[in-house]
């Protein structure tokens, strides 16, 4: 029991020092260090979506992809907080594709951040659910809600940045 608290104390740590909303409230992680955590999680969700709907496609059940969308939708809330003042373009050393409007319209870009996220929680209770035909209409409604937050504060396509 107390082994399983030192865990989950530890990765509760981690998760607010990389996710922090100011640069100075992270203590010891670095805008390059953000950039690189919030381009990796992007990188891992777009692979967890593609492969939910590959699943999908090849006739898999929704509960087989309920713990996939549960895992989404985790990251979707704590998506925004990815996103702390100075981790925008030649703020740091590091590469991104975030476009300035994300801290000059932090209100929209909030806004479009619930729809993915109410969207990815949509998705994992069906899956919990198992309806597999509403599981499978919810992932088209996912992917639009990556798509418009992408055309409003990504730079670049959808997917992994360019090198």
């Amino acid at each position: 029991m107390r082994l399983n608290r030192l865990i989950l104390l530890s990765g509760v740590s981690i998760v607010f020092r990389v996710a922090g909303l100011s640069q100075q409230g992270a203590s010891g992680v670095s805008g390059p260090d953000v950039i690189a955590a919030r381009q990796a999680s992007l990188d891992m969700s777009a692979i967890t979506f593609r492969s939910m709907s590959a699943a999908m496609s090849a006739g898999r059940e929704a509960k087989s992809q309920a713990y996939t969308a549960a895992s989404l939708a985790k990251w979707a809330k704590a998506l925004p907080r990815m996103f702390p003042a100075g981790t925008g373009v030649g703020e740091t050393s590091a590469t991104t594709q975030a476009l300035p409007a994300i801290w000059r319209d932090r209100a929209g870009f909030e806004r479009v951040a619930a729809f993915y996220a109410d969207a990815t929680a949509k998705l994992a209770a069906l899956g919990a659910a198992n309806d597999t035909p509403g599981f499978t209409k919810q992932i088209d409604e996912v992917n639009q809600a990556c798509a418009s937050c992408h055309a409003l504060y990504k730079a670049g396509d959808q997917g992994p940045p360019r090198k």
